[in-house]
């Protein structure tokens, strides 16, 4: 199953790849971050809907999808409260490591500070907002809309044993509020059956972050994902390798990322007759000027993103690109 979502990249990029961003303030109190901005957004997917894409024809199964383009706001948060005595942090908001695999995650949960073993965290995740699909993504004319609704939690555990090693395991449940992929075609009901796109997907990550240069972090991270679907043939497995590079002074920061994938198929489409196995790229980054009017805590924003997940059926080609400017205040 390919997962799009269509919210402007920067919209968590705004964290610096830094190993202070997983630990937790030796003060109690609230801490965080707004965004606010705007996005030009330019994408390409048979199986998503945008958020300004009325067009409900395809340009033919065995096409790759056509383009759209939209201006898209920009906002978002992250905001935590810590416990200092018990090294405790509740928290609501996002990750740059998922950003630039385009999944805008929410986590709603805790983290607790296990002494010198690392911090453990339990969340519930979720979309930012409610995502969009075709009910028959299929259909040649004339399709119609339906809400993908998920959920679902994650356990986390960074600086494992008072290293810069950390990894967490996701999973998701997917609903489709009316899947009826295939219906409109001359397919039997065992082949549309293949077809269904409610299900769950687990994601196990591994991650290291090396400060090699005081200013500079380098976090490279592999993740192992699996669709586990109602369709056979839309059920995989998926490889992902992530390199964060992060760098800070005191006027300014960039974040610099790299993503690579490669998803295979459990069975055959029953409409290509053939895996829907795709290589996927992505590539983002984002430049942020510190206390922007000589303001404490103000910063500027501009970024850019692009990905592109490259099918062996044409249909299932998808790419995203955006370009971004904001201001972040933390505090």
């Amino acid at each position: 199953m390919k997962k799009l979502s269509f919210i402007a990249v920067a919209l968590l990029a705004t964290t610096s790849v830094n190993a202070e961003i997983i630990k937790i303030p030796t003060q109690s109190g609230f801490s965080g971050f707004v965004i606010g901005g705007v996005g030009t957004l330019e994408y390409k997917s048979n199986m998503y809907k945008g958020p300004n894409d009325d067009n409900d024809r395809h340009a033919g199964l065995f096409n790759s999808p056509e383009s759209h383009s939209s201006v898209t706001p920009i906002f978002g948060a992250d905001l935590r409260y810590t416990f200092a005595e018990t090294r405790t942090q509740l928290f609501l908001g996002n990750l740059i490591q998922d950003a630039v695999r385009f999944d805008f995650t929410q986590q709603l949960g805790v983290r607790q500070q296990m002494g010198d073993k690392g911090i453990v965290a339990l969340a519930y995740v979720f979309p930012l907002l409610p995502a969009d699909t075709w009910s028959d993504p299929y259909a040649e004319g004339n399709r119609h809309e339906t809400d993908m609704k998920s959920g679902g939690g994650r356990l986390a555990w960074d600086q494992i044993w008072g290293t810069h090693f950390n990894t967490s395991f996701t999973m998701r449940k997917f609903d489709i509020s009316e899947e009826r992929s295939g219906q409109s075609l001359d397919l039997s009901s065992a082949q549309r059956d293949m077809l269904d796109r409610n299900g769950t997907t687990s994601d196990v990550a591994l991650s290291y972050d090396w400060i090699f240069i005081p200013g500079h972090v380098l976090r490279p991270e592999l993740i192992y994902s699996k669709g586990s679907f109602d369709g056979s043939a839309m059920s995989y497995d998926k490889t992902q390798i992530l390199l964060s590079h992060g760098y800070n002074n005191s006027q300014w920061s960039l974040v610099s990322n790299i993503y690579l994938g490669q998803m295979s198929y459990d069975e055959v489409n029953p409409i290509f007759g053939d895996k829907a196995d795709s290589d996927e790229f992505g590539i983002s980054a984002s430049f942020f000027w510190h206390r922007l009017f000589n303001v404490k805590g103000l910063n500027g924003l501009i970024s850019a993103s692009y990905r592109k997940s490259d099918s062996d059926i044409n249909f299932y080609d998808a790419s995203i690109r955006s370009i971004n400017t904001g201001l972040v205040y933390h505090f």
